[in-house]
């Protein structure tokens, strides 16, 4: 009745398998465009390159058997004891041709899944990566790009209900501070000011559809010197069941350079300048179309709780942080606009392989030239209506030209998460792990994970903790039991040899034009090996 090939060979007792396939592969092997076929059994039949996938549970309830089920007895033939399916293959002497035919799909439209799951990002996001080429538009105020959506028409809930609750919470929060309400409210209007936010227009309002609400919370980050409040957009949220915005939108391809090398590469060069993109992910103009996507809700009063008639909506007219997808429309707004820039290919080059997202980590060998890379990328980044802020440089001859608006204050400023004293020209290397009160394996698991050693410099300082670490596991203590008192005290010590550890490491090792060899040494031991 069904029309469905039936293996009779998969009837045996006994099989010997010729291959065992992973679940990873499942998805793989599906036909996403046939539908599963329940059989009255119980069992499910799901559409494979293989033939019909055989899953699920026998129904343990009696099935009343009429002549149209006759067929499904077979069924029966089909039920396994164990859980696994076997697929009778081939005779093993095909050759690789053969074999590569019979494995090959004989649907056109499932030709994706024949694919290596990175093979298959690479492809989408080269996809992502044309279409955002296509739409982006240069115009007198700046770049405007789409949102890169993975459907045209994606189904996505408004999520009015989800901003408004999470808009009173917010509101009853800070309301107890007077202060950070008024700075909270600044914010949006200074937003409004900019432009940045625009109110949605009556007529507007009554939209349903292509319309979707992105909640907000303050973040407070009082050890900054630019923001201390910050208004951060959750685009994760959504309704059970449902999809968020992050949900349907493409991430698109990572257009940045290793960390690791642009920090090496800033120790190449006698003279070394860093900034930042000031309010970088806000410079970059959302289209009008995608814009009722990315509303949020805020007062007309902020004295006042959110009721109906104290709430306004608003939206975005640019790229928000809050948006998975965000990091991507920044860095390929800056590369195709460098891609556009002739005048200076090595400077253009230099910007690409040392900008990571919004900071700009460049190095020169003369005065001269550290002047001329000042001016010139600000110049680049005027053209992108972006600007380039927050300047630092061991220089003091580049320092007094520098603009007081467009100096950094900070006299240690930080150079992607590593402090750079700026008048010895060296990185002070710190040591500062949490600290707690109860000793567990998980308390010392994230005592580590907090120090931030991207080059892994301080790798010999916390040899012995991780040692320690390594212990627990093999000794098998769970992720909360209190430590016993032996490794209380071992840990204490391992501790108290981390915490407070600073060191000075010259920053500058060559000039850029110095040949340079690289000697890498390596050792081994029971418990580590060092290069």
């Amino acid at each position: 009745r069904k029309n469905l090939p039936i293996n009779f060979s998969s009837n045996k007792s006994t099989v010997k398998p010729s291959i065992l396939l992973g679940s990873d592969q499942l998805w793989t092997l599906l036909r996403q465009n046939e539908p599963h076929l329940q059989l009255p059994s119980g069992l499910h039949l799901l559409p494979t390159r293989l033939g019909y996938l055989i899953t699920g549970q026998v129904n343990k309830s009696p099935h009343i058997e009429t002549q149209e089920d006759e067929i499904d007895k077979w069924d029966g033939y089909w039920t396994l004891e164990g859980q696994v399916n076997t697929v009778s293959l081939p005779d093993e002497s095909l050759d690789d041709n053969d074999w590569e035919k019979y494995w090959k799909l004989q649907s056109a439209g499932t030709e994706e899944f024949s694919t290596s799951e990175r093979e298959e990002k690479i492809r989408t996001d080269q996809q992502v990566w044309e279409a955002f080429n296509r739409t982006i538009e240069k115009r007198s105020d700046g770049y405007y790009v789409r949102l890169p959506w993975k459907e045209v028409n994606a189904s996505l809930p408004d999520n009015r209900a989800i901003a408004q609750s999470r808009l009173s919470s917010v509101w009853n929060s800070l309301q107890k501070d007077e202060d950070l309400l008024e700075k909270y409210n600044e914010v949006f209007a200074d937003q409004l000011r900019q432009h940045i936010l625009e109110e949605v227009p009556d007529d507007s309002l009554s939209q349903v559809s292509r319309v979707h609400y992105i909640p907000h919370q303050a973040v407070l980050t009082p050890h900054k010197t630019t923001t201390k409040l910050r208004v951060v957009y959750d685009a994760s949220a959504h309704y059970k069941g449902c999809p968020s915005l992050n949900d349907v939108l493409h991430r698109g391809p990572v257009i940045l350079p290793q960390l690791f090398g642009v920090l090496l590469r800033f120790r190449i060069g006698k003279i070394a300048i860093t900034s930042d993109v000031e309010k970088a992910f806000l410079q970059v103009r959302l289209h009008e179309n995608d814009r009722d996507y990315t509303r949020c809700l805020w007062l007309r009063n902020h004295k006042l709780p959110p009721t109906a008639d104290n709430i306004k909506v608003l939206r975005f007219t640019r790229v928000t942080f809050g948006l998975n997808t965000s990091p991507f429309l920044l860095a390929g707004t800056i590369h195709f606009h460098l891609d556009q820039y002739k005048e200076d290919p090595q400077l253009v080059s230099e910007i690409k392989e040392n900008l990571y997202v919004d900071n700009l980590i460049l190095t020169v060998d003369t005065p001269e030239e550290s002047l001329y890379v000042y001016s010139k990328t600000k110049q680049v980044f005027n053209d992108l209506k972006m600007n380039l802020r927050e300047f630092a440089s061991n220089s003091a001859d580049l320092l007094i030209k520098i603009s007081d608006k467009d100096a950094t204050k900070e006299a240690l400023p930080k150079v992607l998460g590593v402090s750079w004293n700026l008048s010895s020209d060296c990185f002070q290397l710190s040591c500062t792990p949490k600290v707690y009160s109860t000793i567990t394996k998980r308390t010392v698991a994230s005592t580590l994970a907090s120090i931030y050693d991207p080059m892994g410099w301080l790798l010999p300082l916390l040899h012995r903790a991780k040692i320690f670490l390594q212990s627990l596991w093999k000794e098998g203590f769970d992720w909360d039991t209190p430590l016993p008192q032996v490794h209380k005290e071992s840990w204490m010590r391992i501790y108290s040899e981390m915490e407070g550890f600073v060191k000075d490491l010259p920053r500058c090792l060559c000039t850029k034009h110095t040949e340079c060899v690289l000697v890498t040494f390596a050792d081994a031991s029971v418990e580590a090996i060092a290069t």
